[in-house]
């Protein structure tokens, strides 16, 4: 049995998530924001097993970039030594990406 990642969250990633949540709670109903959590909460316990789930970034070495479902786009690092995944951004897909 491989050895899961731990997944941390950098406050972008937190407040990207926050704002799509959020943006959902006043748009969609009760039920498709469950469906929301439930569906990244699946993901992100994939990605714990599978870190290399999405595409490498071109820029950046252990960087990975891609869509969590149709609707959001999350970039995270790999750090293999101390076997963690930092998310680094959480953003809907139709927003432009932030400049760093």
């Amino acid at each position: 049995m491989a050895i899961e990642f731990e997944l941390i969250w950098s406050k972008r990633a937190e407040q990207g998530y926050d704002r799509i949540v959020k943006h959902l709670e006043e748009k969609w109903t009760d039920r498709e924001v469950k469906n929301f959590v439930q569906e990244t909460n699946s993901f992100f316990n994939t990605l714990k097993k599978t870190p290399n789930l999405l595409q490498p970034a071109r820029a950046r070495k252990n960087m990975y970039r891609g869509p969590i479902n149709n609707l959001t786009i999350l970039t995270y690092r790999i750090k293999p030594r101390k076997r963690v995944i930092e998310l680094v951004n959480i953003r809907g897909a139709r927003q432009k990406p932030l400049k760093k």
